[in-house]
């Protein structure tokens, strides 16, 4: 190599050093370049937790400038993200599919860390009605160790067993059309009218419409272990809704379901307990969450 080629290759160097160490830095510190309009943005940070953990990731946003990035598994953080929207799929053997539209901003953090996912699963009969009752009259058995069931989260047709006269003076609650109700654990309460369903915020003393539905609502449970997620039942059958409201409120059907009657949950909100009527077949059931 002559003189004169080893002082191009070293400008060469020089120049290239002096062109990706800025952009380096530049991205290590928390900014990308626009260069659609030339200019530095700061990128944000995506932090992506579930309940069971290992649910696969796809945001078709990181793919479309990234190409084809590692396989993504909660829980995760994605950091020097593009501030935007992000359409985010999970997915798990077996659970029914979450996903939502979340916005990145500049220098924050988007949670999405309260995502519980529920199994795909089919009620399981576990015993005939008692002789001489129906899904009216028939009750839990007496020895419910069986079942173990969440005493504290079950669901009341009186307001007032779970706020006094005095929480109702200023009238901030119309406690006249409620139907159904129950405690989640943040201490707000979920509620239902004829085909609607409520949310009644204690501490703001505010109440915000989770849903109308065209189906009668017949049955309702707040989960004992998480306030980000409501079962409701009617006479097709038992859905669940999500209440983090970024973008919208995700519905996922359950179940199939004839006809209903009394329900509750057990202790460790992974088995839901019903009776009802599946087809020609009547009795108490079982649903895995």
């Amino acid at each position: 190599m002559t003189a004169r080629q080893r002082l191009w290759l070293s400008r060469l160097f020089i120049l290239l050093f002096l062109v990706i160490t800025p952009l380096i830095l530049t991205y290590a510190a928390g900014y990308h370049i626009n260069w659609r309009y030339l200019k530095l943005e700061r990128t944000g940070l995506l932090e992506i937790k579930t309940e069971p953990s290992g649910a696969l990731i796809n945001i078709e946003e990181i793919k479309a400038w990234l190409g084809k990035p590692q396989e993504l598994i909660t829980p995760i953080k994605l950091k020097n993200l593009r501030p935007g929207s992000y359409h985010i799929n999970l997915s798990l053997t077996g659970y029914h599919n979450w996903q939502k539209t979340l916005v990145i901003r500049p220098a924050e953090t988007t949670f999405a860390k309260n995502i519980r996912l529920f199994k795909q699963s089919n009620p399981q009969q576990l015993a005939d009605l008692p002789l001489g009752s129906n899904l009216t009259t028939v009750d839990w058995p007496t020895d419910q160790s069986d079942l173990n069931l969440a005493n504290k989260n079950l669901t009341t047709s009186t307001i007032t067993a779970l706020l006094d006269e005095k929480s109702l003076a200023d009238n901030w609650l119309d406690s006249r059309f409620i139907r159904l109700a129950c405690q989640l654990p943040d201490k707000k309460i979920a509620y239902t009218k004829q085909f609607e369903l409520w949310l009644a915020d204690l501490d703001k003393k505010t109440t915000t419409l989770l849903g109308r539905f065209s189906q009668s609502i017949d049955q309702l449970i707040c989960l004992p272990d998480t306030s980000n997620y409501l079962i409701f039942g009617h006479n097709q059958g038992w859905q669940l809704i999500e209440l983090d409201d970024r973008q919208n409120r995700s519905i996922w059907k359950l179940a199939d379901v004839d006809q209903l009657g009394l329900s509750a949950i057990n202790k460790k909100a992974n088995t839901l307990y019903f009776y009802g009527q599946i087809a020609s077949t009547t009795g108490l059931f079982s649903l895995d969450l």
